[in-house]
């Protein structure tokens, strides 16, 4: 402030009075400020030649006064946060506050990092926000001339029930995120924010104010975002939530191989983390280059649409499109070239009653039958529409039934096989996924099959490929080894003993049409080879010991029983 009003001007304690005053900072005693100001070399004094009672100050410029910074949140730090942001809110309110906390801190600090910049290359305030506005997304409204940022809105703890209110005017003049609002009704944000509440909301703020998020990398964002929802998968997935192991969609996007300029769709996206591992696979291929990626992606609940569109944008992800909707009934999206996605498994209540209908019943004829699948499962309705969208390749990941069930699957199956889509079939381990302890099984098809694989499918028994669970005594885990023993195994396409198998055809229809793995491939099991001399020679060791106690034990009994006769 005396910067602002002397700069290098000469000036009293009279001045100084005078613009506190102006100010409304009046202060008991003046003196004490300068003084502390000038300890730590801020100001220097000197006396003044016309009176000596009041002394003549000046504002030293020897270096630039830093306010000391927040430290910038690393992975660890920011996943200790949100499991002490868990622990806080319970059952209080819906975990998802947890990520709409996580955005709302992390794009006001990348909003005013933009805007400090601006600042200081000469710019005002006002301008400066704008220009952030122009270059991120809008927390000023400059009509209102009122900022909507995470720092404006929690400074007290008055401005902190305005929390909501703030994010739902932020929804409104964007238009990128103005399905915000929704979120923030869904979860009943509004009626949470109350006087009994405010001590577990001003817990939250505290916890997120202690970093600094304008710095911190998209990658760690990500993972944060993941855990919250893993973490809360277990609980989630009693309610019919569905939540897909980052490893297994690594998994899939590394087979798929995608290249940059491709465009990518999950017409069950959740999420979004499929789309994510996309654009992370195909950015790290390019040697950490902006990607140049179209992705697409539908979500039948629109709750979880508008936590992918956040996921997105806090992955600095800006070529996407999330669509709200039922994908085997009304998809909204267009062709890809490929197409990525874990859908609901045995999804029931779809047969041509709802894929007959004249909207869609092309992509469910589109194999020259009548693809429709029994009431009680969708799993060959989700393979024939996104088949129908792909020019490339699919990948997805089923319950392991839909491999051999019979009656209109096998149908389906059988058209699909005939025409030669499938490439790979792989057969995951046990106890992957929150929702089921059953293997999933992921399906590679591929519409552009080189000449060597065609009229065959490589079968991939992956069932022993897994480490326990870190933190989940129940679960497995895909790890990064095993993962890559996966994907090379795709990738060489030639028998390997005991784990993948190319299987022509012919075999698959004289076992009618039945791709359940383990009828082709079976993981050998380790014998320990046995050393007949060594294990001879023990077993008389131990038959001479056993003689030997029995000897000892016998002349124990009679010693006992000549003992007794005297």
């Amino acid at each position: 402030m005396l910067v602002e009003e002397f700069g290098s001007k000469n000036f009293t304690t009279k001045d100084v009075e005078e613009v506190l005053r102006k100010r409304d900072l009046g202060l008991e005693n003046v003196n004490k400020l300068l003084s502390a100001l000038r300890k730590v070399g801020l100001i220097e004094v000197e006396e003044n030649p016309q009176d000596f009672r009041r002394k003549i100050y000046r504002l030293v410029f020897l270096k630039p006064v830093i306010t000391p910074k927040k430290p910038v949140v690393g992975r660890d730090s920011l996943i200790k946060l949100l499991k002490n942001g868990a622990d806080l809110i319970r059952t209080a309110i819906d975990y998802k506050v947890l990520l709409l906390f996580l955005f709302y801190k992390t794009v006001s600090d990348k909003w005013h990092s933009i805007a400090d910049k601006y600042v200081r290359e000469g710019f005002s305030k006002e301008e400066a926000y704008i220009l952030a506005n122009s270059d991120y997304i809008t927390l000023y409204d400059e009509k209102e001339k009122k900022l909507y940022s995470w720092h404006e809105i929690t400074k007290s703890r008055e401005t902190i029930k305005e929390i909501a209110n703030a994010i739902i005017k932020i929804s409104r003049v964007n238009e990128k995120i103005q399905d915000l609002q929704k979120l923030v009704e869904v979860l009943g944000f509004l009626g949470f924010i109350s006087e009994d509440n405010m001590n577990i909301l001003e817990g939250l703020v505290q916890l997120f104010n202690q970093y600094d998020f304008s710095e911190i990398n998209y990658d760690a964002i990500g993972d944060a975002y993941q855990w919250v929802l893993s973490y809360f998968a277990p609980q989630k997935a009693k309610e019919g939530e569905t939540y897909t192991p980052r490893e297994v969609i690594k998994l899939i996007v590394q087979i798929l191989d995608i290249e940059d300029g491709s465009r990518v769709l999950d017409p069950a996206c959740g999420s979004g983390a499929m789309l994510i591992e996309a654009y992370n696979y195909v950015r790290e291929k390019i040697n950490g280059k902006k990607p140049s990626l179209e992705l697409l992606g539908q979500e039948i609940n629109e709750t979880m649409a508008i936590i992918a569109k956040m996921n997105l944008i806090l992955h600095g992800i800006e070529g996407y499109q999330i669509f709200v909707g039922n994908s085997l009934t009304n998809p909204k999206f267009e062709e890809a070239d490929y197409v990525i996605a874990n859908p609901p498994w045995n999804q029931d209540g779809y047969n041509e009653t709802n894929l007959g209908q004249p909207s869609v019943r092309k992509i469910y004829t589109s194999l020259g039958i009548n693809g429709f699948t029994p009431k009680n499962t969708a799993d060959w309705a989700w393979i024939q529409l996104m088949n129908y969208y792909a020019n490339k390749k699919v990948g997805i990941v089923l319950d392991n039934g839909a491999l051999f069930r019979g009656g209109r699957e096998k149908r389906i199956r059988r058209a699909v096989i005939e025409k030669d889509l499938i490439e790979a079939i792989i057969l995951l381990p046990e106890k992957l996924f929150y929702n089921t302890g059953a293997p999933g099984a992921i399906i590679i098809f591929n519409k552009n099959k080189p000449e060597e694989r065609r009229n065959k499918i490589l079968f991939i028994n992956a069932s022993l490929e897994y480490e326990s669970h870190p933190e989940i005594k129940r679960l497995n885990i895909l790890a990064e080894k095993n993962i890559r023993r996966i994907v090379e195994a795709y990738r060489q396409f030639k028998n390997i003993e005991g784990f993948a198998k190319v299987v022509s055809l012919d075999e698959i229809k004289a076992n009618d049409y039945n791709l359940n793995v383990t009828l082709y491939i079976f993981p050998k099991i380790e014998e320990e080879e046995i050393d007949i001399e060594k294990e001879l020679k023990e077993f008389e060791r131990i038959e001479a010991e056993e003689k030997r106690l029995v000897s000892k034990a016998l002349n124990y009994i009679r010693e006992v029983l000549e003992a007794n006769k005297k």
